[in-house]
């Protein structure tokens, strides 16, 4: 396997004994610097740096693998207390040739991003230091190193820092995406390794290896069409390979970070879940709908769902005196609220992957424009349930079909609004079904998340279908009042939830910006309902409705203006993980680092605006027996934050069959990946490890 090695030290030793060994200095052909993408930093943050070098002409810096020859750029950091610096992260290489024998690496620019965690712990300035050591090579090869260093002031809140924002755009620009375009398997074949790339053909294919001394880096590698599948063949070295070769994987001037599997291996990998979940994913588009239906039906128990579900159990109890035509009414119209949300969220994401965004379900509270307007919603909704404002009260002694249209659009937006706040929430059966809706072509998958969205309305839809079932409800009296105004209550919780999810992203600015909003819709509330009622003059009401019109408008601008940019403020955004050292933050990279190390992984695919993760963590998750039950058998558990938009972990959702958060997953370094139920208690999670140890 290594019989390159002996060839690979001579270029080297030949190279270093023509002009002998030298560290950094005015006349060296790279110029090593830190830069930082924060101008400041707060206590609990995450940021990155980056370690940037200019290159001369004609002459290189080495990848992780640097091929033939060479060696790969070295970080070696030197952090106060608090601060740690997490995995580099590479840009796609290039290749270079001299006399037959390739190398990879950068040449003219290249910058190498870190993330940078602060703890809350840490007080005074952020000095950041590194030790960089690289060799630069042309015909000869140069050896180099530099001391870098940063110091960062500290702030009460992260502060973006804009000269060097062009910088960490082209940086990301230049670093492979995670892969999601299925499985990628190789069998052994005459030539080296057979890697079949499925659904795609491509004109140009290369594979670099991640690990030295496994892949011929000299050889020509070769690709092939064979039955609509595109086939490289990458030569290898003698010797036994590993059970996964991780790397880039280059097509057609895109490139992706990949994991290759031996034929055989991806079935100890639960892609599709287990059971007869996983048989009803195989049966294909029957399966994928009747798997999204019955996912849809558990929606309704979901704690993110329930509330807006409250209002709909209000309306089923003020009409328990309607006709059977009038219940089927209000039941279809609620259903095609539901339906027809599902339907343009799904088609705006399908759109918007169209374009190239690698975005995943549950995109929209990843905007902060769409949250705030969300909360919003909700809160002058609960406010017009406890009796600040009534909403149709010049319709009293108007004709009965047009309060039966009234009652028909209240029962469509109903099921709008249970459809927006419920569409993110991934609920047993659902990840399945939205993980290969997206996967598959925009018709079918929009077809998928249509019977979600039925499924979700199908319990309502049957209760006007069989208007008798209601009769089991409590009969309508002026108890109900009571219950309108609680079910107010229920709301203004949900919008606490939401406040929360912004001071996540966006820190007390985020949150004070969105109070001040509501401020502003509780002041419109206020005005309508104080002079716009029947009693006030005509002049007076048009008014009034004008005004709250107005200052309910300016509370959405400012809202969404203002929390924007506490966003955009906040580089890494707040995360409960930084002041809780034991889960730490994921990567591809830190995975496979520690599975290397010998060491069990444990992934928690989180996001705070998802209230099943939230009621996860603190029953199963973030527990005093969690923790010693991961410690005692080694498991280093990580967390993934989709809480705003990362396209590395969209892919690796999409990679095990899922289009949104939670997603748990337990890595064991025999290769094997388990896919823990997206509802957990301590007993789930104390199996799977014990299954597994």
């Amino acid at each position: 396997m290594f019989s390159r090695i002996p060839a690979t030290l001579f270029l080297l030793l030949l190279s270093l004994s023509a002009i002998g060994l030298r560290s950094t200095a005015a006349d060296s052909p790279v110029a090593a610097d830190l830069i930082s993408e924060a101008s400041a930093v707060a206590e609990g943050d995450r940021f990155y740096v980056g370690v940037r070098f200019e290159i001369d002409p004609h002459w290189h810096l080495y990848w992780k693998n640097p091929g033939s020859s060479g060696y790969g750029i070295a970080v070696d950091w030197d952090l106060p207390a608090g601060v740690k610096a997490g995995p580099l992260e590479w840009p796609t290489p290039e290749r270079f040739e001299f006399d037959g024998f390739i190398n990879y690496g950068y040449s003219d620019r290249v910058t190498l991003l870190v993330p940078i965690e602060v703890d809350t712990s840490l007080s005074g300035e952020v000095d950041l230091k590194a030790t960089v050591s690289w060799l630069a090579c042309e015909t000869a090869c140069v050896p180099g190193s530099a001391e870098l260093q940063l110091r960062l002031p500290r702030s009460k809140v992260s502060e973006p820092d804009p000269a060097q924002k062009a910088f960490f755009e082209d940086a990301r620009a230049a670093l492979p995406e995670g892969w999601s375009g299925g499985p990628l398997i190789y069998e052994g074949g005459e030539g080296g390794i057979r890697l079949q790339i499925p659904d795609r053909e491509i004109e140009e294919a290369y594979f670099y290896a991640e690990a030295f001394g496994w892949v011929d880096t000299d050889a020509t590698q070769v690709l092939t069409q064979e039955k609509g599948m595109s086939v490289l063949t990458v030569p290898v070295l003698e010797g036994e390979l590993p059970p996964q070769l991780t790397g880039v994987l280059a097509l057609d001037g895109e490139a992706w970070e990949v994991g290759l599997a031996p034929a055989g291996a991806a079935s100890e990998m639960q892609v599709y879940g287990s059971g007869w979940e996983g048989k009803l994913l195989q049966w294909g588009f029957g399966g994928w709908l009747l798997l999204a239906f019955l996912g849809g039906v558990i929606l309704n128990i979901m704690p993110c769902v329930l509330p807006v579900l409250s209002l709909k159990v209000f309306s089923l109890l003020k009409h328990a005196g309607q006709t059977r035509g009038q219940a089927f009414a209000y039941g279809l119209a609620y259903t095609l609220g539901v339906v027809l949300s599902f339907v343009v969220l799904a088609a705006a994401l399908f759109a918007l992957r169209g374009l190239g965004e690698r975005i995943g379900w549950g995109f929209q509270l990843q905007n902060p424009a769409f949250v705030v307007t969300l909360t919003l919603l909700l809160f002058v909704f609960a406010l017009n349930l406890i009796g600040v404002f009534e909403m149709g009260v010049g319709l009293v002694g108007a004709d009965s079909k047009v309060a039966r249209r009234k009652d028909l659009l209240g029962s469509f937006g109903t099921g709008i609004l249970a459809a927006v706040v419920g569409a993110p929430c991934v609920g047993p059966l659902v990840g399945g079904a939205s993980g290969v809706a997206l996967q598959a072509d925009p018709l079918t998958g929009i077809s998928v998340f249509a019977m979600l969205g039925f499924g979700m309305a199908f319990p309502f839809l049957l209760l006007s279908v069989f208007p008798k079932l209601a009769a089991y409800l409590p009969k309508p009296g002026a108890w109900m009042e009571a219950f309108k105004q609680a079910m107010g209550f229920v709301l203004f919780a949900v919008v606490v939830f939401l406040l929360w999810v912004v001071g996540q992203s966006g820190g007390v600015e985020g949150m004070v910006a969105l109070l001040l909003a509501l401020l502003l819709a509780a002041l419109a509330a206020w005005i309508y309902g104080r002079w716009a009622a029947v009693s006030c003059p005509s002049q007076t009401r048009r008014r009034a409705s004008v005004l709250a019109l107005l200052l309910l408008g300016l509370s959405l601008w400012g809202g969404a203006r203002f929390v924007g940019q506490s966003y955009a403020a906040a580089v890494g955004g707040v995360s409960e993980r930084s002041a809780e050292a034991f889960w730490q933050s994921w990567s591809k990279e830190r995975v496979a680092s520690e599975l290397a190390a010998g060491r069990s992984v444990f992934v928690d695919f989180t996001a705070s605006w998802c209230l099943i993760c939230q009621v996860n963590k603190r029953t199963a998750l973030r527990t005093a027996g969690t923790r010693e039950l991961f410690e005692a058998h080694g498991i280093v558990p990580l967390e993934a934050d989709w809480t705003r938009y990362d396209a590395a972990i969209t892919d690796a959702l999409e990679s095990y069959g899922r289009s949104g958060v939670p997603l748990y997953l337990l890595h064991t370094p025999d290769g094997k990946t388990e896919i823990l139920p997206q509802n957990l208690t301590p007993a789930i999670v104390r199996k799977a490890v014990e299954s597994t140890h």
